[in-house]
């Protein structure tokens, strides 16, 4: 009787599992970052060729061919593929992958993949695995790579990027969609970005993308963290990088959950990420560079309540950096000055001590954003964000050398709030915006380099992109109103008023894209985008330790306004991929510094330069080249030539960047056990920048130099069972003297020499 009732159990159990496999499974498939339901994404298995795809609400049934506990294979392009559990009702999110596109690792959803191939401007993106291959010490050193992208630089630890020739103020640097607004008019000011945070860098070259203000007149630098999930339980990555020539180390940690049970907030989605650097002096061929080291902390937390068809998050940073300035730079009087820039600076050891001059900065920032899908074609997005900039510059002369009192100080905060509202009409989008901003800036310490002030900005904006088979066409425009009040500084001794002033203008372009032939492209984009002239521009009036140069404003200074001319080839495709960009910019009322005579203060003698206005225009070319030859050999290259030209007096600009051509070889063995890994080889050619004005008075002509760089990754590289990203680089390999003409310490000092760069990466959790 037992054994018979034993026997009947089991069968009962068994043939329920034959029932549940008979059965088959069902469930919904959406996107990780939306939650929007996905159709067309295909369900299956790995022993069988037959599956199904989900229906439009991202729905499927998988009737016969997977049983309760069996892995699913879910599929679909511009999406990582995912392997589940199969369960009755299952809800899977897949995550959004990055895909090959123009010669350069991109990303972008599977929504965008399209529109962005198909855009008039020319546009780099890279990716997460890009920035991890490439990642300098500064986001200006992890994007000089892309064409018609340079940096203007104060040795290893400050680097501000230059598009187009154009940087600072006309260069928008936006972070987690929001502008960064950190002191961007100081040329030594770099934004406060942790690089290590980002999942893609996309740079928009020139002037039109509205949504971003009136002052992206050279184009946008736009860096974006991935969207927050909903995948429950903990996973991350552990990053280290080790640079030899300044003996840095940095590492950053970053976690997320997407379902975190906190007190008082309930079940959210979760990131944080904690970074910390730390550099000695840099060394130039044979010349240690005194005083240039660095240390860096920055620690970020997000947190996200999101449903299938909104998400509410909350984002809070700080960002905490100290840097020394090259000692050598900052001299007594006239003669140690020429001194200087003759024979070099006096020699010295290495070390990680910073003492003045040197810079102390920190920049905090809150970020609340609330999205919605209204609709299936509709979409609102709204933010608000507080920025808190505090910059201290301390010197090393006069009574103030050696101490721990910042010669000046400024505090920037600022106030923003923008919103906009998107619709798909099946052909195109189209996208309704608006902005407003409030910004104030208190100025501390005995020294004086520009006014207190406050300023109050707002903005509306329409921006239109419609396919009409194989031709694109896209426009915006956006107007804005800026109102700007400065007030003299107290027991300064200097005869500054109050003022108040406003400006108001319209900025846009429009532009067409063709696909000619399979994989061809060819589009132009006329744009045009104007700025006001900021308060450094008109009332600097002081020693710029920073810079360790003397400023003197202009307080006549109008606004600037640009007309700029794109066109653009493009070819994407897997063995041949190709962008060449030819653009013409002309600029009324182009704001520069002139040098003038040196100047000794109480603080010592430093070059001086005074802000001028002028009509300008730019113009040049880039190529973005990348072929695969076979058997895993790729050649590549990329270049950019710019020249810019003062119209009224029939002159060079100053500070534009040099011609420079990079070309190189990438292998890529297709070989059993080499999956992941690749080696490059390249050469960096730099012509010498002799279009200079002729009566500079610092700006020297430098001559052309060539760098040699070699570089080994293998990504997913298997060691005791962990999976690791690893890249060794050696930049400047044969320890070449030079000295680049963006370079801020080029009149005393050849820029650093060789580095080998060691970075590991080890995805944490699931």
């Amino acid at each position: 009787m037992r054994r018979a009732l034993l026997v009947a159990t089991l069968l009962f159990f068994c043939g329920s599992g034959a029932l549940a496999a008979q059965a088959g499974v069902s469930g919904t498939v959406v996107d990780a970052s939306t939650g929007v339901p996905l159709e067309g994404v295909w369900v299956g298995t790995d022993t069988t060729e037959a599956g199904v795809l989900t229906g439009p609400e991202g729905k499927f049934v998988h009737d016969g061919l997977g049983a309760i506990g069996d892995t699913l294979l879910i599929r679909r392009i511009g999406y990582a593929t995912a392997r589940v559990p199969a369960s009755d009702g299952m809800r899977v999110e897949l995550v959004p992958m990055g895909v090959r596109l123009d010669g350069i690792d991109v990303s972008a959803e599977a929504s965008e993949v399209r529109s962005r191939v198909r855009r008039a401007q020319s546009t780099s993106l890279l990716d997460a695995e890009t920035i991890d291959r490439v990642q300098g010490q500064t986001l200006g050193g992890t994007i000089e790579s892309v064409p018609g992208v340079s940096v203007i630089q104060y040795g290893p630890s400050i680097s501000k990027p230059v598009v187009r020739g154009l940087h600072s103020q006309r260069v928008v640097v936006s972070n987690d969609g929001v502008r960064q607004e950190g002191q961007q008019w100081g040329g030594e000011h770099a934004p406060e970005i942790d690089v290590f945070g980002a999942d893609q860098i996309e740079i928009v070259r020139g002037p039109g993308a509205v949504e971003y203000g009136s002052d992206a007149m050279g184009g946008v630098v736009r860096v974006e963290p991935s969207r927050l999930g909903r995948t429950a339980g903990w996973s991350g990555e552990l990053a280290t990088h080790a640079f030899a020539n300044n003996q840095q180390g940095a590492a950053s940690l970053g976690l997320e959950n997407g379902a975190l049970d906190l007190p008082l907030l309930g079940t959210v989605s979760s990131r944080f990420r904690v970074t910390g650097r730390r550099a000695g002096d840099a060394t130039a061929p044979g010349f240690n560079l005194d005083n240039t080291g660095f240390s860096e902390f920055s620690l970020s937390g997000s947190i996200g309540w999101i449903g299938d068809r909104r998400r509410t998050e909350l984002t809070v940073s700080r960002y905490d950096t100290q840097l020394g300035l090259f000692s050598g730079a900052h001299v007594g009087n006239f003669e140690d000055l020429q001194r200087v820039i003759e024979r070099g600076p006096r020699p010295s050891e290495f070390a990680y001590e910073i003492d003045n001059p040197r810079q102390q900065v920190t920049h905090d920032r809150v970020l609340l954003r609330y999205r919605s899908l209204l609709a299936d074609d509709r979409e609102l997005d709204v933010s608000y964000a507080f920025q808190l900039n505090r910059r201290r510059e301390f010197d090393n002369h006069g009574r103030l050398a050696n101490r721990d009192e910042p010669a000046f100080g400024l505090d920037l905060y600022t106030h923003s709030l923008e919103g906009a509202y998107g619709i798909d009409h099946g052909s195109g989008t189209t996208r309704f915006g608006v902005s407003g901003m409030r910004q104030g800036n208190i100025s501390i310490g005995r020294g004086y380099l520009i006014p207190q002030y406050r300023l109050y900005t707002s903005g509306a904006w329409v921006r239109d992109e419609r396919s009409f088979g194989s031709v694109t066409l896209n426009a915006g425009v956006r107007g804005d109103y800026r109102w700007q009040r400065t007030f003299p500084p107290p027991d300064r001794g200097l005869d500054l008023e109050r003022t108040t002033d406003s400006w108001a203008d319209v900025s846009g372009g429009v532009g067409v894209t063709w696909e000619f032939s399979d994989g061809w492209f060819v589009g132009s984009y006329v744009g045009r985008a104007w700025r006001a002239a900021n308060v450094n521009e008109r009332f600097s009036q002081g020693v710029h330790h920073g810079t360790a140069q003397y400023e003197l404003g202009d307080a006549t200074l109008d606004k600037e306004s640009t007309t700029n001319v794109d066109a653009t080839l493009r070819r994407t495709g897997e063995r041949f991929r190709l962008q060449l960009n030819a653009f013409r910019n002309v600029i009324d009322g182009y704001i520069f510094l002139r040098p003038r005579e040196p100047v000794l203060t109480i603080r010592g003698a430093y070059p001086a330069f005074e802000y001028r206005q002028a009509d300008a225009f730019l113009s040049g070319l880039e190529l973005d080249l990348d072929v695969e030859v076979g058997a895993g050999v790729a050649l590549f290259g990329q270049g950019s030539l710019i020249r810019g030209e003062n119209r009224e007096l029939d002159e060079p600009l100053y500070d534009m960047p040099a011609d420079r051509l990079r070309t190189g070889v990438r292998w890529a063995p297709a070989a059993r056990g080499f999956d992941g890994f690749s080696a490059e080889v390249s050469a960096l050619l730099v012509r010498e920048q002799d279009r200079v004005p002729a009566e500079t008075i610092y700006g020297l002509p430098t001559e052309g130099y060539q760098l040699v760089d070699v570089g080994l990754s293998w990504t997913a590289l298997e060691v005791t069972g962990r999976s690791f990203d690893v890249s060794l680089d050696v930049t400047n390999l044969f320890d070449r003297a030079y000295r680049d003409y963006l370079s801020r310490y080029r009149l005393f000092v050849e820029d650093p020499g060789r580095d080998v760069v060691l970075r590991v990466r080890m995805p944490l959790g699931g």
